[in-house]
């Protein structure tokens, strides 16, 4: 039986790497760029490289001469020299949806505890410091607020339908605008961006990132904001101007900011920002969504062994 040379470009946990290991199809000869317990492997020799946070860049792409596919783990192409790919005729897969819903739930996360202050009173209390009265005043529900979707794709509708259990109001602003049938589902009104960022309590970007979207918040839209507005980001951080954030959050232009991507460059700015939560791009990092991801991606390989169709190329 023929089995496909497959690299995980990337350097994994070790629970993560048996998780992996155990639901590997017979087809699949997977193995390590950095193991801790599974086969090493070569770019040389690989047939199919699984890439999440480690670059597929052209130099990769033209180390490995046997290349048949590139499986991302998520949706997100700018680790990936697609130009090239495509030059090489070498298919490129993504996970539609299948990370969605950890993404979504984070969201939520985030503008709860911005709106309580939890990371501020989480590190007081721990210092023995009861600050039962300190943040009342600036302190917020999320019932009844209105809240702002910008990219209304497969994550942006998994926290619309999240949002619901809230009875908040939601806007949303995408390219494309949903049929009417869709927006009564899911509960949304379509504006355009400016009116979104006036009217919303909250801001919630879930767009990839292209030409049209990097620097998309900047300055002037953080002057159409409400001045108790909070901002989440869990796409890419180059959606943001991050001088005019600081700027923003420091002057108390908006409320706060919650974001879960960093590009590297910028990591240092969150230590002294005031109200900002930051995390390291986890949005998608639970064990029940890589469970589904890792589903998909070997059911994938595995096509590609038996010369099935292959899923989800863009």
């Amino acid at each position: 039986m023929s089995k496909v040379y497959t690299l995980y470009l990337d350097k994994l946990s070790e629970p993560m790497e048996q998780m992996i290991i155990s639901m590997c199809p017979p087809e699949v000869d997977l193995r390590f760029l950095e193991p801790n317990v599974g086969k090493q492997g070569c770019i040389e020799d690989a047939e199919c490289l699984i890439v999440t946070t480690y670059k597929c860049t052209k130099e990769v792409i033209e180390r490995a001469k046997h290349l048949k596919l590139i499986q991302r783990t998520g949706i997100g192409l700018d680790m990936v020299d697609v130009a090239y790919a495509k030059q090489k005729n070498i298919p490129i897969s993504v996970c539609v949806g299948i990370n969605s819903q950890g993404v979504a739930e984070l969201t939520i996360l985030f503008i709860l505890a911005l709106y309580r202050h939890l990371t501020t009173l989480d590190e007081l209390t721990r210092k023995g410091e009861w600050h039962t009265w300190t943040y009342r005043h600036d302190s917020f529900d999320l019932y009844k607020k209105t809240v702002g979707i910008i990219g209304a794709g497969t994550i942006g509708k998994e926290v619309m339908k999240r949002l619901k259990g809230f009875d908040v109001e939601i806007l949303y602003n995408d390219v494309v605008r949903m049929d009417q049938d869709t927006e009564e589902k899911y509960g949304c009104s379509y504006v355009s961006r400016e009116e979104l960022l006036q009217r919303s309590d909250v801001v919630s970007l879930h767009v990839p990132l292209l030409d049209s979207t990097r620097g998309m918040i900047g300055k002037k839209e953080f002057a159409m904001m409400k001045d108790n507005a909070v901002l989440i980001n869990t796409s890419r951080s180059q959606l943001l101007v991050v001088e005019d954030l600081i700027e923003a959050l420091n002057n108390k232009i908006i409320h706060g900011a919650a974001l879960d991507v960093f590009h590297p460059a910028d990591e240092p700015f969150g230590r002294t920002v005031r109200n900002l939560i930051t995390m390291p791009h986890i949005g998608a990092a639970t064990y029940d969504t890589y469970y589904r991801v890792y589903s998909f991606c070997l059911n994938n390989i595995q096509n590609l062994a038996l010369n099935n169709e292959l899923q989800c190329l863009i």
